[in-house]
């Protein structure tokens, strides 16, 4: 009995979940090797929107490049590391920069395995705008419909699903046969860094995006960090691409995996000054 209660206060050390002061400003907080960005989207809706960068490149170099001007910079959805083809789509200012079909020689090795699908639907944060102009957010499978006199403004594709539900074999992020399993994209089921978008909408408060960095310093698996994010209270949140590729900056705040350089990716999801 009494080494069950210990390990029941260990797990809640591990995984506590910092308080957050009340303010119109990004909150950030760090415990235990995660980082929790909160950001009220009531200040800040009109500037969250995907960036796709030219080329292969760091996030500390975008957000230090004052041409661009953005005052947080993280790294987004899927690409090809050796040759920056896409492995997810993106929208911005309602135009599709980035799709899945860019990349071929994926596609047909897709096709060959029957998986083309469900790559497709791969889950997406969503900025939506009304025929009033107004703004809201979603964090949804691709396929899915918008409501009537929407549309989809900005999106950044990556996955799976963490909440309201963990979408692994269905964003082909894991795939069996015959109860064994076969194929694992992502290193879904490692310990390893990890890029989390989420969103808390609650009636009549303003709602906030947060983003959650789990460093080196404390690696986790995707079950691991739907679990956090249930513990955040949030109503829904996605993985980006993780790993060696998790990487923000803010401030005077630089994180980033890799052991020696920040690895070069292709998009980002980004706040502009």
């Amino acid at each position: 009995m009494f080494k069950k209660i210990i390990l029941s206060i260990l797990i809640l050390l591990i995984f506590a979940v910092p308080s957050f002061a009340k303010g119109d400003d990004i909150v950030v907080k760090h415990t235990n090797g995660i980082y929790i960005f909160k950001i009220p989207l009531k200040k800040y809706a009109n500037k969250i929107k995907p960036y796709v960068a030219p080329e292969l490149t760091t996030a500390t170099d975008v957000f230090n490049n004052k041409d661009l001007n953005f005052k947080l910079v993280v790294n987004g959805g899927f690409f090809d590391i050796k040759t920056g083809a896409p492995v997810s789509e993106v929208v911005i200012d309602k135009e599709k920069v980035q799709s899945l079909f860019d990349n071929e020689p994926l596609v047909q090795n897709l096709s060959k395995q029957g998986r083309v699908e469900k790559v497709l639907n791969r889950t997406e944060f969503r900025v939506l705008e009304d025929y009033k102009k107004n703004l809201s957010f979603d964090i949804s499978e691709h396929f899915e419909d918008v409501e009537t006199n929407t549309v989809i403004k900005h999106s950044l594709q990556a996955g799976p699903m963490l909440l309201p539900s963990l979408r692994l074999e269905e964003e082909s992020f894991i795939n069996y046969d015959d109860a064994k399993v076969v194929q694992i994209a992502a290193d879904v089921l490692k310990r390893r860094e990890r890029t989390i978008i989420g969103l808390k909408q609650k009636m009549f408060k303003n709602d906030s995006l947060y983003i959650i960095i789990f460093t080196k310093n404390h690696k986790a698996d995707l079950k691991e960090a739907r679990i956090y994010c249930e513990k955040l209270g949030l109503n829904k949140a996605m993985a980006m691409d993780g790993g060696a590729s998790t990487s923000i900056n803010y401030k005077n705040i630089e994180i980033f995996s890799s052991d020696n350089n920040e690895r070069k990716v292709k998009s980002f999801l980004v706040i502009e000054n």
